[in-house]
């Protein structure tokens, strides 16, 4: 096998290993909807 092939290979398995991949969107929106959802349950249970 040609170096190339290998390195196809290689970054195959790194990728899997790795998981899902976050979505870019939602990687700079995380903390504003982590807040929000937290303020929803806050309001819910204040309700109770």
């Amino acid at each position: 096998m040609d170096l190339k092939t290998l390195n196809r290979i290689d970054k195959l398995r790194r990728l899997k290993s790795r998981g899902p991949e976050t979505p870019k969107w939602l990687k700079s929106y995380r903390m504003l909807i982590l807040a929000f959802v937290a303020m929803l349950v806050w309001i819910f249970f204040e309700k109770i």
